[in-house]
C-alpha cells in the first residue's frame, strides 16, 4: 500500500464519520431544540403560576383583613346601647297609652301533620 491509497482511505474514513455525525446530529439537534421550547415554556408557566399564587394569597390575606374589620364592626354594632330597663319601660308606656297595635305576635297554633282519625261505622 502506497501513501496515496493510506490517504485515500483515511479521506474516505473521515468523510464518513463526518457524513454519520452530520445524520445524527440533524435530528438530534430538532429533538434537543424542542425540548428547550418545552422547557422555556414550561418555566414561564411556572413563573406564572407562581406570581399568580402569591396574587391569590395576598388576596386571601386582604380578605380576611376585611373579614376581621367587618366582625370587629359588626360586634360594636351588635353590642346593645339602649338600657334593657329603658326598652322595658317603653313598652308598658306604649301599652299605658292603649295603642291598638300589638308589640307581640299572637301565638302559632301547633302545626298538625296527619287529619283527625274519623272512626269508621261498622257494616257487619
Amino acid at each position: 500500500m502506497d501513501s496515496a491509497s493510506l490517504l485515500a482511505i483515511a479521506g474516505a474514513a473521515i468523510g464518513g464519520a463526518l457524513a454519520g455525525a452530520a445524520s445524527c446530529y440533524w435530528p438530534t439537534s430538532r429533538v434537543i431544540s424542542e425540548l428547550r421550547e418545552r422547557l422555556a415554556r414550561s418555566e414561564h408557566a411556572r413563573n406564572g403560576a407562581v406570581e399568580r399564587s402569591a396574587q391569590a394569597r395576598e388576596q386571601i390575606a386582604q380578605l380576611n383583613r376585611a373579614i376581621t374589620e367587618l366582625r370587629r364592626a359588626h360586634s360594636a354594632h351588635s353590642t346593645p346601647t339602649v338600657n334593657p330597663i329603658s326598652a322595658r319601660e317603653q313598652v308598658e308606656k306604649a301599652l299605658a297609652d292603649g295603642d291598638d297595635e300589638t308589640l307581640v305576635l299572637p301565638r302559632r297554633e301547633a302545626a298538625q301533620a296527619f287529619a283527625d282519625t274519623q272512626v269508621m261505622a261498622n257494616k257487619s
